[in-house]
């Protein structure tokens, strides 16, 4: 992954957040237009779902009555159960055009005229108010409609007596062949089409409606009226009328000039309507057939795409629940206004958001530069610190937070650099393991018991080889031999405690134990003497040396005052180690018993003579080294 330096992710941040503040906003803006459309198309189809029943109760409401009376009426009944069907339709055509009146005579003058211009009116207004329509506007079309059906229809304009046929006890179509040559091809063809009805006239109770197309290209929308005698079903009376009449024709294209619903019907697979452009009927009666087979509760997201504008749809059944052939009231929505208003919307946001980042870099250059550069300072300065130039100093550039960062950098590089100062004195006075655990405190004014070993290695014949010596040379050759014993010490977990003169006194087990410290001890002595022997051969000076081990309880601490203090050990085996150190010849190695006691088989040792030590009361049995064993030798047998 590539790494950015401070100022690039001040800026890819900025442009995340303005992105992210705007793409959210988007969002929820487009959220809220959308909620806001589906809302106001919910309305709408709340709207028409109550509408359709009022509207279909104002255009045929008077018609069932009138059928329901007819029904009822004595001559029809006889007729029926007599089976004269000529006097059947005679009489029932006669009661039709009293109703609704004949040829030549008006429409206004008939025993049921049609719905008043006032009624209608009303109507309409109150539909295209539900609608959200302007209420002037709802007004005006009211008035237009009703205008248009109040003028009379006089003469041979007036509308014949409508589709009428009659079903027996049966279901079987009651027809008069006398009468045939009276029937135009269309009525004949109604007749065929309400056999249909056979089987339901049996389970009818009550008036049903249905819808039919007779090959017109128009809906015929049919009320069947069972016919009883004395409670006995007795046959049917079917009325038919053209379901686009002059007065929901006219209503229909007033509700497409001020809605933008546009409405039709669906019939046994077939979209009729006069609303709905011709482009969109295809595409739209493809899907209408399948959707309503599967879904008959109609989908709030039933959407048609016609030339790429999506549509909303909606159906409801003009007569649901009925056993006749059913019809369902349709509308078509365009959703093309709510895509705009996103559209606008969106390019809008986009556009102050593109403003928004424009701006956002613009103030992050600013912001960036004045933080980055002091950054980049103290990058420079945090490098040089770790390479151990603790000298650098940043430059304070303001008083804000980046100049007070700056000025305790500054405090802390000096800081440093007095500590390091210190650090290294340290370590040049004391031994580094000591020193480490004075820095970290561990060490305090005082002492401890502990086990461990001590050695002294002293140069043998000192005086007699320096005695001609200048002192520099003396310190040469001093700091020669005691920079190479140093470092075995330090190699084998040792610590140098002190140089007395031309002597080297070590500790093995403290301050701190590597465990196994006396084996660390032998091994180092015998190293010592190896290295020596070595150095011998390449400098100036050749040097003989002498070492004594001795193993045991120490006391062990940093002693000396509050002022000024050193760390070393006290106590005998530290007396034994410096007399044993005094006894061993050239290039010998002496331990003391405790020591030989301890190491076991894993070292060779030559028992030496008992030997009084100054400050020991008894005598001590001593041993020189003469290996050290990497694996220790199997146990004598008994």
């Amino acid at each position: 992954m590539p790494r950015f330096n401070f100022r690039i992710k001040l800026l890819l941040a900025m442009m995340i957040v303005v992105g992210g503040v705007s793409t959210v906003t988007l969002l929820l803006t487009q959220k809220r237009v959308q909620s806001a459309y589906e809302r106001l198309f919910r309305d709408k189809i709340e709207t028409q779902v109550t509408y359709v029943p009022k509207e279909q109760e104002m255009r045929i409401g008077q018609i069932k009555e009138e059928c329901a009376d007819l029904a009822k009426h004595p001559r029809i009944r006889a007729a029926m159960e007599a089976g004269d069907v000529e006097r059947l339709y005679l009489t029932g055509s006669d009661e039709l055009r009293l109703i609704f009146g004949g040829p030549g005579e008006a429409v206004t003058n008939s025993a049921s005229p049609p719905p008043a211009p006032r009624f209608i009116a009303e109507a309409v207004t109150r539909q295209l108010t539900s609608t959200n329509a302007p209420r002037p506007l709802a007004k005006e079309a009211g008035k237009k409609l009703a205008a248009k059906v109040a003028k009379p229809v006089v003469g041979p304009r007036a509308p014949r007596i409508p589709f009428l046929g009659f079903l027996d006890a049966d279901g079987k179509v009651m027809e008069a062949p006398e009468l045939e040559r009276f029937l135009t091809p269309e009525r004949r063809h109604f007749l065929k089409q309400i056999a249909r009805f056979g089987p339901v006239v049996r389970l009818l109770r009550e008036q049903e409606v249905g819808y039919l197309e007779l090959g017109t290209g128009r809906v015929t929308e049919v009320i069947v009226t069972p016919v009883f005698n004395d409670g006995q079903l007795i046959g049917a009376v079917v009325y038919g009328i053209k379901f686009f009449d002059i007065v929901t024709d006219a209503a229909e294209r007033v509700l497409s000039d001020v809605s933008d619903i546009e409405s039709g019907t669906w019939l046994g697979g077939k979209l009729y309507t006069r609303n709905i452009p011709e482009a969109v009927r295809g595409t739209l009666a493809a899907q209408l057939g399948p959707e309503i087979r599967d879904y008959p509760e109609p989908r709030e997201n039933f959407l048609v795409n016609v030339e790429g504008v999506p549509h909303r749809v909606f159906y409801t059944p003009l007569n649901e629940g009925s056993p006749l052939p059913v019809a369902y009231k349709i509308g078509l929505y365009s959703w093309e206004g709510a895509l705009k208003a996103k559209a606008e919307l969106r390019t809008e946001i986009l556009g102050f958001t593109g403003i928004a980042i424009l701006g956002a870099l613009l103030v992050s250059l600013l912001l960036s530069h004045g933080l980055s550069v002091p950054i980049r300072e103290m990058v420079a300065a945090t490098g040089k610190i770790s390479a151990g130039d603790f000298a650098v100093q940043l430059p304070v550039r303001s008083r804000d937070d980046l100049g007070q960062l700056a000025q305790s950098f500054n405090e802390m590089a000096t800081g440093l650099a007095l500590k390091d100062k210190y650090h290294s004195i340290l370590h040049t006075i004391a031994d580094k393991d000591v020193a480490q655990q004075l820095l970290d405190g561990k060490i305090a004014l005082g002492g401890e018991l502990r086990e461990a070993t001590v050695m002294f290695c002293d140069i043998r014949g000192f005086t007699a080889l320096t005695q001609n010596m200048n002192p520099t040379e003396v310190i040469a050759l001093l700091n020669e031999h005691m920079t190479a014993l140093t470092k075995i010490v330090t190699e084998h977990h040792g610590v140098v405690d002190k140089f007395i003169g031309d002597s080297i006194m070590a500790l093995f087990g403290t301050p701190k134990s590597y465990g196994d410290d006396a084996l660390n001890a032998v091994r180092c002595a015998q190293r010592m003497m190896a290295e020596r022997a070595k150095l011998n051969e390449t400098s100036r000076y050749h040097i003989q040396m002498g070492i004594g081990l001795a193993t045991g309880q120490v006391l062990a601490g940093n002693m000396g005052s509050a002022d000024r203090s050193n760390y070393t050990v006290l106590g005998e085996r530290v007396n034994l180690a410096a007399r044993l150190c005094s006894v061993a010849g050239r290039d010998e190695i002496v331990i003391a018993p405790t020591t030989r006691e301890q190491l076991g088989t894993r070292i060779t040792v030559v028992e030496m003579d008992p030997v009084l030590l100054k400050g020991f009361s008894d005598s001590i049995v001593a041993f020189k080294l003469m290996d050290v064993l990497s694996e220790p030798l199997p146990a004598r047998e008994a």
